[in-house]
């Protein structure tokens, strides 16, 4: 008995060290999953916005192209081929063309309007820029540009192109777009550049910002809402499980000391049965030994059901509950296939399943003192299903009475005053609804037969 007591606290702290490496991980991979998704999130965040600038500065500089090659196109470039012979302000080619470039400048609100040439060392010089005279931005002839050779590379094949935001620390923050200024042959004077200023795009950056904040808060609310539930899911979880368990493991510890209780009981006595015997026989008391030996027959069917019965949990419950019955004068048959251990069940739903539906056979069959009483227990697997039939004698159950067996609180017994029963068939409908099982109840002619389906097919 000490042995077994000392077994079950080993088995009881070894659960408690699983348990708690088993939370160790799970703590590990849900700091890893939060660390993955603010990752995530970060990453989803951050394309999000580069893909809004990326898409308006598409949109701004697709519009600027294509104003500045509607410019291009009214620019006479005769008047500036004059021009380039002769770049003096007062040159009357150059006031109409800067007049011309500043009326466009105010149309389409551009920041600047001008045309450009290349020179020989591949520099950009602003010739004419549509600024009225007096402009504190305007420019002198021929200075330099920060439009580069490879940024009006497209102008030389005829196509329209657009540089980046540029931040220079005389104009300030813009955006250029341009397009080629061609002669009648066809050739290549000079090039219509615009500034557009990007105060628009910085809004939209900003207003782009805050949505990502607010995006970035949602999604963090949302994933601490999942944390959350999770936990108090897994701990709710974790409750029940050990509350089952818990339940289990009394019921199991208190059929197992009953069970070692009558082994010890068996061993001691064995040496006084065979006394008892021999004396009988001594005496040629035929008869007496013969009805000593039958009254030792249940002992002996205690002794060798673990010949009979697999699984661990449900041999140490069927030895209490046979040893129950022989102190009730009941006989208890087993049949059950000696090779099935009904692995498809948890134990402990094994446990909550007989136990209720043994203690009500062996009440039920002691109650009614006439006649035979005997408890019969067949155990199966059918198929994808496991079946387990108790059947003991007693008094026949009315319709009604079966119809209601199954309710909370209903017994067909007497109750004493304060103690609470009518509770054991629903804890078995219970475990029989977890595996989508069934359970038939038919009770004719003094039997009573409870026959339960439990599908193992997932």
């Amino acid at each position: 008995m000490i042995q077994a007591t000392t077994l079950m606290k080993g088995n009881v702290s070894s659960m408690k060290e699983i348990s708690a490496r088993t939370n160790k991980n799970v703590r590990m991979i849900l700091i890893v999953a939060i660390m993955l998704s603010l990752c995530f999130m970060f990453a989803n965040i951050l394309l999000t916005y580069d893909s809004t600038i990326r898409t308006v500065e598409i949109s701004i500089s697709t519009q600027s192209m294509k104003t500045a090659a509607d410019i291009a196109r009214e620019v006479d470039a005769a008047s500036f081929e004059r021009f380039l012979q002769k770049p003096t302000e007062e040159s009357t080619d150059y006031i109409e063309l800067n007049h011309f470039l500043n009326d466009y400048r105010k149309k389409i609100g551009a920041k600047h309007v001008y045309i450009v040439i290349m020179d020989a060392q591949g520099n950009s010089r602003v010739m004419i820029n549509g600024l009225p005279p007096g402009d504190s931005a305007q420019t002198y002839i021929g200075e330099l540009c920060t439009l580069t050779q490879d940024e009006v590379q497209p102008a030389y094949q005829g196509a329209t192109f657009h540089t980046g935001i540029i931040h220079d620390p005389k104009y300030g923050v813009y955006m250029t777009a341009g397009a080629p200024v061609v002669n009648a042959a066809g050739q290549l004077v000079g090039i219509v550049g615009i500034d557009i200023g990007v105060e628009l795009l910085e809004q939209i950056e900003n207003n782009a910002l805050k949505n990502s904040i607010f995006h970035f808060t949602a999604n963090l609310v949302v994933l601490i809402l999942i944390v959350v539930s999770y936990t108090l899911i897994r701990r709710w979880y974790q409750r029940e499980t050990l509350r089952a368990v818990g339940d289990s493991e009394k019921t199991f510890q208190r059929e197992f000391r009953s069970i070692l209780a009558s082994i010890q009981s068996i061993r001691h006595d064995f040496a006084n049965h065979l006394q008892v015997i021999f004396g009988l026989l001594e005496l040629k008391k035929v008869e007496r030994a013969q009805e000593y030996l039958r009254g030792l027959q249940a002992d002996v069917k205690a002794v060798t059901l673990s010949e009979q019965v697999a699984n661990p949990a449900m041999l140490v419950l069927l030895h209490s509950k046979a040893e129950k019955a022989r102190t009730n004068q009941i006989e208890m048959d087993f049949h059950i296939p000696p090779e099935e251990t009904f692995d498809g069940v948890l134990s402990s739903d094994l446990i909550k399943i007989l136990s209720n539906l043994l203690d009500n056979a062996i009440e039920a069959t002691d109650v009614d003192q006439s006649g035979e009483k005997r408890i019969s227990i067949t155990m199966r697997k059918v198929g994808n299903s496991y079946q387990f039939m108790v059947e003991n004698t007693g008094a026949t159950l009315q319709p009604l009475q079966l119809s209601r067996l199954t309710q909370d609180g209903y017994t067909t017994k007497e109750t004493e005053t304060g103690k609470v029963r009518g509770y054991g068939l629903s804890i078995v409908r219970e475990v029989i609804h977890k595996y989508a099982g069934e359970m038939h109840i038919t009770s004719a002619k003094g039997k009573t037969c409870f026959s339960i389906l439990l599908s193992i097919a997932n």
